[in-house]
């Protein structure tokens, strides 16, 4: 049972680094402009993992239920972080994308702040690097064996700290949207309405319809259509084939005219966005790993576990050294009282009897008067 449960272990620990890895090359590719090919691997390979997450978390919501534990993993073992990394990217996330690609259905413009939502849309998957805090325990145990309590302290430190910012970075982008923040999104919603106006007021006018002129209009229009003919295209059909993905592009009708138009500036934008964010985040854990826990160790744990040797060890008079910069700490303070007051005691104490170590309550309360 036990080396089923580390082998289990061992296999979140390599979806989670997969997920980092995919998480970012997601976003890179689009601002790199790789071809559709490998992003449509990319796509697969986070519902993949999406999925894969959400039955993990499921199974562990199951046993706890049945151990009648629910709320000590959903809480204390931060089970909810591993819904909000879970379920919520498969319904919002990556499911939708696809199902679309699978579909074939794409995106119809000239709606009021649709950009604006996609735009939310993609921001979720950003709270797939929530699941990076599963390693927090693991890397704490490297890095401070004997440290219970560093454990616990940092990994709440990072885990407050995370949270707050991918929920910003979400909360940001739902408020954005709704109150018409202008963006790259709203100014390019607003190009391709004005647009399909113009095309609009001239089929009402009975006007004819210069598909090179609303090309030369609009450089993020792909194509032109009419009754399924193409009266301009940007591009090759090979072009598309290779670079464009259903994701890149929307379209809009207006009577029996269909137009094409590129979103892949969109989504740029907004995966840079996503890059920035996965960055400050992978950062801040490593900041909170490499350099906070070290110091926490220094100033809090390290000291205590000393002293915890001195008094419960009859043969450990080690003492405790004492960083100028923190020597107001209290920790520091109870430290200079064990070097300065203690362990003189403890030594004569030795000295003068050959059976251990024993304190009265006489030396404590001398130790407390001092």
């Amino acid at each position: 049972m036990e080396h089923r449960q580390s082998f289990w272990e061992n296999l979140v620990v390599v979806a989670i680094a997969l997920v980092l890895i995919q998480t970012f090359l997601d976003d890179f590719a689009v601002v790199a402009g790789w071809a559709w090919a490998p992003r449509e691997v990319l796509l697969y390979a986070g519902l993949a993992l999406d999925v894969f997450f959400s039955v993990e978390f499921l199974t562990r919501l199951y046993f706890s239920f049945i151990r009648r534990r629910t709320g000590i993993y959903f809480w204390h073992e931060r089970g909810w972080i591993d819904l909000l990394a879970s379920l919520p990217l498969v319904l919002l996330s990556s499911g939708p994308a696809a199902l679309a690609l699978w579909s074939g259905s794409t995106i119809a413009l000239g709606r009021a702040s649709l950009l604006n939502v996609l735009k939310v849309v993609k921001a979720i998957r950003i709270a797939r690097v929530l699941r990076l805090l599963r390693l927090l325990k693991v890397f704490a145990r490297i890095r401070n064996t004997d440290s219970t309590m560093a454990q616990r302290h940092v990994a709440k430190v990072a885990t407050l700290s995370v949270t707050v910012l991918i929920a910003t970075v979400m909360l940001l982008g739902i408020a954005f949207s709704v109150f018409d923040v202008p963006s790259l999104e709203t100014a390019y919603q607003s190009r391709i309405t004005t647009l399909l106006a113009a095309v609009e007021g001239d089929l009402d006018r009975g006007a004819p319809i210069d598909a090179g002129e609303l090309a030369a209009r609009e450089s993020s229009l792909l194509a032109v259509q009419r009754e399924g003919r193409t009266l301009f295209s940007r591009f090759d059909s090979d072009y598309y084939a290779r670079q464009v993905g259903p994701n890149d592009y929307g379209f809009a009708e207006r009577g029996d005219f269909r137009l094409f138009f590129d979103l892949r500036p969109v989504n740029r934008d907004q995966s840079r966005n996503n890059l920035i964010y996965f960055a400050i985040i992978v950062v801040t854990i490593g900041a909170l790993l490499f350099a906070y826990s070290p110091h926490f160790a220094l100033t809090v744990t390290d000291p205590l576990h000393v002293m915890t040797r001195g008094i419960t060890e009859a043969n450990y008079s080690l003492e405790v050294k004492v960083p100028r910069l923190y020597r107001d700490d209290e920790v520091f303070e109870l430290a200079r009282a064990y070097n300065e007051h203690y362990l003189p005691m403890k030594d004569r104490r030795s000295a003068a009897s050959a059976d251990g170590f024993d304190l009265s309550m006489d030396d404590v309360q001398g130790l407390l008067d001092d």
